[in-house]
């Protein structure tokens, strides 16, 4: 038997001497990226879910230590000399290392940076803003769905990023895929996400939020600025309802209630949002703009339920007037949401009242099978008595200005949204109750191409659509108006720094319905540089460019574990691979060569069934270099 600790000695001696290896930090921003100047914060550093006085601060340490202190620093300027808030905390891999601190006390419309420090180094500088009060003169943010890692480039972050004119980011959800690489597919941009199979238990999950996170794009937006997310389906499985989703197997991926709840606490873990116990749900919350705006957030996907049989699907979404199909037990939101959705409307005394949820909300149709009008499946189509419940109370209360917020299809919209209660017109807007703007997605096209001019015949509450674009949306909103500018971008599979004005629609102020405008739309502010994207050096060491190890290990799940172990990695260069177990002793019990592994990032998977339940140390060995972890068995 070889012993290990020897093996370790010599390899290790040997890497001394080695060529130092520099990780790529240029794009294209592919599975070849690591940053190694970031080292051990490379999943970077976010912010979420502002407020006037507070804001969550995030980011993830790479390590196998049980129990990590942290230490978080808030500050007003970029050298982080004029701390207002700090602290420590632990993090471990009940966590999965990630760390999450709700600062507060912080004053209103002001810009902080933040920082954190953990094994003798520092994490990059992040940037954030706190919301305003009072007299509020302009709300300015980017509006993004749909971000398809292995289907393109994250270019609308860059172009979001760059741009440096916005107070805050809004992800109306699918932030990540659940689904695995499919058979038969061809990796051409090196964009291929791991573990191939679709994510559904805690380890499978995490594996895919720090596949997102190391994409250099996902993570210099994270840093500027900060973001609300929520959740929609691909966050656990396409189509999903409170009770099941079409893409679920029971038979290899165990309950839907079970994989439910592993979703969301993955999703707790990796994003910057708040676990406020006041939220109706996980996601339902408000943000106050001082007199300007309300924004109301909600949860559109896991608490609502499938159609009662197939007649009724059917009904719903061939039957042009598909009111009368709906039933009242079926829910979209839950009917507690429900209830606090149309009392936050009707208590808001801000001049716009914004509805930010995951799919689209008003009424349309596109050309389905045998030419016949289909209602799209996903959005308030198939729950159209909790459609009318919301312009119900629009109507009974006079609510003016409202503007909704949404995404999921994959194709940039503008629509108004007639009340029901007067003749809509198409020419003047009247008989409007409000607008409604569908962002595009961040990547993989549109999916009702040819079917413009239809679209507009049969829509004539439709303003605008573009079902061949991939972008993002910049929101503006002032005393006077609320505006939309939808960006295209590059989507076909390239790293592409251009964008292109599609065109920019307008509500003024209690007209309730869209025009035309010359665009971009933009309000003269002051926004502060973009933070330097490099940590600081304030006598703590800032990452390391030079004799790192080839083999650099991301995360390792499950452990304890009675089966396998799973383990997501970075190869700094190609290198034959294999992984020896050792038992407690340091007596080889168990060799596998993986073989040639290419440079970037990799997944593999370990079976030790065999083995009986015991500590042992696991060995990643290179020619050159050696990486352990210790795993349990059980």
């Amino acid at each position: 038997m070889k012993n290990l600790y020897t093996t370790i000695s010599l390899l290790t001696l040997f890497c001394l001497f080695c060529n130092s290896i520099q990780a790529q930090t240029t794009y294209p921003n592919d599975r070849s990226v690591l940053d190694s100047t970031i080292k051990p914060f490379y999943h970077g550093v976010a912010s979420g879910d502002p407020l006037q006085d507070k804001v969550i601060i995030w980011t993830r340490i790479t390590t196998d230590t049980i129990s990590l202190p942290v230490k978080w620093r808030v500050a007003l300027d970029t050298n982080m000399a004029i701390i207002v808030a700090q602290g420590s905390l632990n993090t471990d891999a009940s966590k999965d290392y990630t760390v999450k601190v709700d600062v507060t006390n912080l004053q209103p419309n002001t810009y902080y940076y933040y920082e954190f420090e953990a094994l003798g180094r520092l994490s990059q500088r992040g940037r954030t803003k706190t919301l305003p009060t009072g007299n509020v003169d302009n709300l300015r943010v980017a509006l993004v769905s749909c971000s398809n890692y292995s289907f393109g480039y994250f270019n609308p972050y860059d172009r979001i990023k760059e741009s440096n004119d916005i107070d805050f980011v809004i992800h109306v959800g699918d932030y990540i895929y659940e689904d695995g690489f499919k058979i038969g597919g061809v990796d051409t941009i090196k964009r291929r996400t791991f573990p191939e199979y679709d994510a559904y238990d805690i380890p499978s999950y995490r594996l895919r939020y720090s596949w997102y996170h190391l994409d250099p794009s996902l993570r210099n937006l994270h840093q500027q600025y900060p973001m609300v997310v929520i959740w929609d389906d691909h966050e656990f499985a396409n189509d999903a309802f409170a009770d099941t989703s079409s893409n679920h197997r029971p038979v290899t991926q165990g309950t839907w209630a079970v994989r439910k709840a592993n979703a969301i606490r993955v999703f707790k873990e990796w994003i910057p949002m708040r676990e406020d116990t006041s939220k109706v749900n996980i996601i339902a919350f408000k943000q106050n703009i001082g007199n300007l705006a309300d924004i109301i957030y909600t949860e559109d996907r896991i608490m609502k339920n499938d159609v009662n049989d197939a007649t009724q699907g059917l009904n719903l979404i061939v039957n042009p007037d598909n009111l009368s199909y709906d039933t009242p037990n079926r829910t979209m939101h839950g009917f507690h949401q429900m209830d606090w959705m149309c009392s936050e409307l009707k208590k808001s005394t801000a001049k716009w009242k914004i509805l930010a949820n995951q799919v689209v909300f008003s009424n349309y149709v596109y050309k389905g099978v045998g030419g016949l009008p289909f209602h799209q499946a996903a959005g308030w189509d198939m729950y159209p008595i909790e459609r009318k419940r919301v312009i119900d109370t629009v109507n009974f209360y006079n609510i003016k200005n409202m503007v909704v917020l949404s995404g999921d299809i994959h194709v940039a919209m503008a629509f108004d949204v007639p009340s029901g209660t007067v003749p809509y017109d198409a020419t003047t807007g009247a008989g409007s109750a409000g607008v409604e703007f569908v962002c595009d997605n961040v990547v993989n096209g549109g999916i009702f191409g040819g079917m413009e001019s239809y679209m507009y015949t049969n829509n004539k509450h439709l303003k605008y659509v573009n079902p061949k674009s991939t972008g993002y949306t910049i929101v503006n909103i002032t005393q006077g108006s609320a505006c939309a500018d939808f960006w295209e971008t590059d989507y076909e599979g390239n790293f592409s720094t251009s964008k292109k004005l599609l065109g920019t629609w307008c509500t003024l102020v209690d007209q309730n319905h869209l025009k035309p405008t010359q665009g971009p739309t933009f309000t003269p502010r002051v926004f502060p540089p973009l933070v330097p994207a490099n940590p600081r050096n304030n006598g703590v060491t800032v990452g390391i460019k030079n004799n790192q190890n080839i083999v650099e290990l991301m995360a390792l799940y499950p452990n304890p574990t009675n089966n396998f172990f799973r383990f997501q990695y970075f190869m700094k260069t190609n290198e034959n691979l294999s992984v020896v177990i050792y038992d407690i002793l340091g007596n080889e019990v168990q060799s596998t060569n993986l073989g040639l592994r290419t440079r970037g990032l990799n997944e593999d998977v370990i079976y030790m069934k065999d083995l009986p339940a015991a500590e042992y140390i696991v060995s990643f060995k290179t020619q050159d270099d050696i990486t352990t972890r210790k795993i349990v068995k059980f």
